[in-house]
């Protein structure tokens, strides 16, 4: 997975769900009223069809209301966090990134319980390349909210992603870190038995390690065959060309070069005759020696709670960067780029 991909799945999260905070029919709050008018506000902004030029003077006004509603409600309910959170999304949204991460700060020193704000912050700050500082945070959201298999997810592609960077910055070994990946992706297909992509890539996960367990990982892949039955045949060819790869490592001969002889896809012929080439060539058995470290295990050893000193470190960094000052609005424009996506250009009033 490319590095805009992990960024698109890792940055986009929708309001939607923050509806059902007050319930369908509950009986709702004065505060909970006119946060739900902002959302409904903000839903109708982006609505708006991008393939028609909108008339930049009403995207503008619309936008200008919106950020009015949001600052008069935050300064009436300044601990409210749910709308701190979704304020930083929304200002994320139309590419003001370093002022949505001052409203998920604020949000976090309220309440540092919040797996999604820890998300967010991560996001930042993998935007601003600087993944060793995100990791922390990752690991966090995970920590603090396990039951949602996207965190497991993005932390083992983010892992795989910036291995090198990781490993340069002696937080993981190598070992370490592909272990670590690996049982990412594991979590998040157990959390989400349904979901096809998980499974498939924490099957795909095992050969991201140099010393995978190829029982376990056959296993795997062979779930996948049993659990997702409507694949096309292009798909089973795939499977049947993992499954081949490991079970000649298991020694599995005959077994491995039946599957490989059924594979026809067009698109797969090119890695069906690379496969059948490792098979009729000797074995590498060479091992690789390696030395004892202290760094494997490391973060699998360590407490992961959102106080925990790394945590606090990076946290003071970006205040003390004023990455996040606190900006005061002087005016607001809207605009669509080429992509039809509203962005918002705004200038801070001169002290």
């Amino acid at each position: 997975m490319k590095l805009p991909i992990l960024i698109s799945c890792l940055f986009t999260l929708s309001i939607f769900p923050y509806i059902f905070i007050f319930g369908k029919n509950a009986s709702l709050t004065l505060a909970e009223q006119n946060l739900l008018r902002i959302i409904n506000a903000q839903k109708e902004l982006f609505s708006q069809n991008p393939t028609i030029d909108n008339d930049n003077e009403h995207l503008t006004r619309k936008a200008q209301d919106l950020v009015a509603m949001y600052e008069a409600y935050i300064s009436e309910n300044s601990n409210d966090t749910h709308a701190l959170l979704l304020y930083g999304k929304f200002l994320r949204k139309v590419g003001q990134n370093e002022h949505a991460l001052s409203y998920f700060l604020r949000a976090d020193s309220i309440n540092p319980k919040l797996a999604v704000v820890k998300q967010q912050i991560a996001n930042y700050l993998v935007e601003k390349q600087r993944p060793v500082d995100a990791l922390p945070f990752f690991i966090a959201a995970v920590d603090i909210d396990p039951s949602v298999p996207e965190y497991h997810f993005h932390l083992g592609n983010f892992l795989h992603i910036f291995k090198d960077k990781i490993i340069d910055a002696e937080l993981l070994s190598l070992d370490s870190l592909e272990k670590f990946s690996n049982n990412c992706f594991e979590k998040a297909a157990r959390t989400k038995p349904e979901s096809f992509d998980y499974r498939l890539r924490y099957a795909q996960s095992f050969f991201d390690c140099k010393h995978m367990d190829q029982k376990k990982a056959l296993r795997v892949w062979e779930s996948i065959e049993v659990d997702f039955s409507e694949l096309s045949k292009i798909e089973r060819d795939y499977l049947n060309l993992c499954k081949a790869r490991l079970l000649w490592e298991l020694n599995e001969e005959k077994k491995a070069k039946s599957l490989i002889e059924n594979v026809s896809a067009n698109s797969l012929q090119g890695a069906k005759a690379e496969l059948q080439n490792v098979f009729n060539k000797k074995k590498d058995k060479d091992k690789l020696n390696e030395k004892d470290s202290k760094k494997t295990g490391y973060f699998l050893n360590l407490q992961i709670d959102p106080r925990v000193s790394a945590l606090q470190r990076i946290t003071a960094a970006l205040k003390e960067e004023k990455l996040i000052q606190d900006l005061k609005i002087d005016s607001i424009h809207a605009h669509q780029n080429k992509k039809g996506e509203i962005r918002l250009t705004v200038t801070k009033i001169k002290e």
